[in-house]
């Protein structure tokens, strides 16, 4: 069988939950004697939207280049370009079925795409993004909307010169395009009831046609081993979280419960993965004060498979649909403590704990009553069992049966709102043209910006220049004034001067005058006598 893959990303350039799961699937595909081509979104730019051709074993990857928008977040209706590539690529690959895990970073309409080539399409919803351009209806103030009909104008990305009725009409018609897309789908799968449960509330309008098909994630999975009475060994207890380390996943939580803990407590608290960014992380690190907290950073299944964990702990503050790390925690024997919303509560059953979502104090509490009760925690470990992980060979027998059924049960080509597209086509390439000319605008912005900053430095070098000259001239004039009063004082000494100079002439007459002076001179001229 021929079949395509839509994925928003695929590795290495993306290697989360749904990334990672489509490779695994797509190489189990071919390896299962189909051939498989993965269209996958990508974050690269280029000058003109392309294609990046790739392998990854026998599975053909087609990246789409210079196609995904500037930011995900905003509420996007559907992408021209990228519609371009996809109808080029399913008319030279023919394929027989498609299987779409996400729009994201494609386009809005690739189900309505296939159709165009009365293509049977199985559709999976990983997460909410067909009811939240936030993807996880996770908000920026790190709280999850609990609303059913959520106030999404004041969630979405948008451009200073758009205004509400722009947003909330684009979010409409964005809500319509992917309802659509999920009326032509031929199968609409969910990996958890969880998830079949929320999209029903917060899609109202989405077909009652959601089967609940469990993934797989390719992991190796080690061999069980025989686990002590009392629950842990000898040495520290140790609670282990991976993946992403993020506000969403609420890793803050774990570390703040540890601060609540009594100090002397025996317990590691191990992180794996990369952070959200500098300012997250310098969070975590300042929550981790004191405690036996180690950052590890970048990681593979396999460190965290030597790593000696006792327990795992997932406090995620997004409605989690399935949570491949639940996967990855099961396979190692580990019993889970997680939040109490989403699929970890039906997914975890027996073999773990759940928390109130948000509340670290009750994290605590739950840990703490764990360390407490080591017989309870061999219970939860022992209730781990490797059924609770679907091997991921037969997940992909179980999607060969449904999409054999799709393809023997092809339907006639419903309407696939063509009238709509082009309208659609007309709107983009008005919205095209505007974009140019702001873009013109904001680049004679940026060029006056530039010129009256340059004026700018040259006033504050003029204003530099004066404000030195005006320094020297100060200098100066105090050094005038200086002289000034020295020439003055001169002056007064001269004055002083000619005054003594008079009174002693003055005086000299006087004593010329006197008959002693002039007897003196009488003896003078008598001496010179012979």
């Amino acid at each position: 069988m021929r079949i395509v893959q839509f994925v928003h990303g695929y590795p290495p350039e993306f290697v989360a939950g749904t990334e990672r799961y489509t490779q695994g699937l797509s190489r189990m595909l071919v390896a299962h004697g189909h051939a498989c081509l993965v269209i996958a979104g990508s974050e690269r730019t280029a000058s003109q939207p392309s294609m990046a051709v790739e392998w990854d074993g026998g599975v053909q990857i087609v990246r789409l280049i210079g196609c995904a928008g500037p930011d995900d977040r905003r509420p996007s209706v559907h992408n021209p370009p990228a519609e371009e590539l996809i109808r080029w690529l399913l008319d030279l690959w023919r394929p027989e079925v498609a299987h779409v895990q996400h729009w994201m970073r494609l386009t809005n309409t690739v189900v309505g795409v296939c159709r165009e080539f009365n293509l049977p399409t199985v559709v999976t919803l990983h997460d909410q993004w067909v009811a939240c351009t936030r993807v996880h209806r996770f908000q920026p103030g790190e709280q999850l909307c609990s609303d059913l009909e959520a106030p999404c104008l004041s969630c979405v990305e948008r451009d200073p010169w758009q205004r509400d009725w722009e947003i909330g009409e684009r979010l409409s018609l964005r809500q319509r395009i992917l309802e659509r897309e999920l009326r032509l789908a031929h199968r609409l799968l969910v990996p958890s009831a969880a998830q079949q449960d929320f999209l029903r509330q917060i899609v109202p309008a989405i077909p009652d046609r959601l089967e609940v098909v469990p993934l797989a994630l390719p992991v190796r999975r080690r061999d069980r081993i025989d686990l002590p009475e009392k629950g842990y060994s000898n040495g520290p207890f140790r609670i282990g979280h991976w993946g992403y380390l993020a506000p969403g996943k609420g890793v803050h939580l774990l570390l703040e419960a540890a601060q609540l803990l009594p100090p002397d407590q025996r317990i590691e608290w191990h992180l794996y993965g990369l952070s959200s960014g500098p300012p997250y992380e310098e969070r975590l690190e300042r929550l981790a004060a004191g405690r036996s907290v180690f950052f590890h950073g970048r990681y593979t299944f396999e460190d965290v498979q030597s790593a000696g964990l006792d327990l795992a702990v997932f406090p995620s503050l997004c409605y989690e649909t399935y949570s491949f790390v639940l996967d990855e925690a099961f396979s190692l024997g580990l019993p889970v403590v997680a939040s109490n919303k989403g699929a970890f509560p039906e997914r975890i059953g027996e073999a773990g704990l759940v928390f109130q979502q948000g509340d670290p104090g009750d994290l605590a509490k739950t840990i703490a009553w764990l360390l407490k009760n080591p017989a309870e925690l061999a219970r939860l470990k022992r209730a781990v069992s490797t059924g609770k992980v679907v091997p991921m060979e037969e997940h992909v027998t179980r999607l060969e049966k449904i999409y054999g059924e799709v393809v023997e049960s092809r339907e006639p080509e419903r309407d696939a709102d063509l009238a709509e597209r082009e309208f659609l086509l007309h709107l983009h390439r008005v919205v095209e043209d505007r974009d140019r000319e702001i873009q013109r605008l904001r680049g004679h912005v940026a060029e006056q910006e530039r010129a009256v900053k340059e004026q700018e430095r040259a006033v504050k070098e003029q204003e530099r220049a004066i404000r030195n000259l005006e320094e020297r001239l100060r200098q100066t004039e105090q050094t005038v004034l200086d002289r000034e009063a020295a020439l003055q004082q001169t002056r007064q000494a001269l004055e002083m001067l000619q005054s003594d100079h008079a009174n002693l002439r003055a005086h000299l007459l006087h004593l010329k005058q006197t008959p002693l002076f002039q007897l003196h001179e009488l003896l003078k001229k008598l001496l010179k006598r012979p």
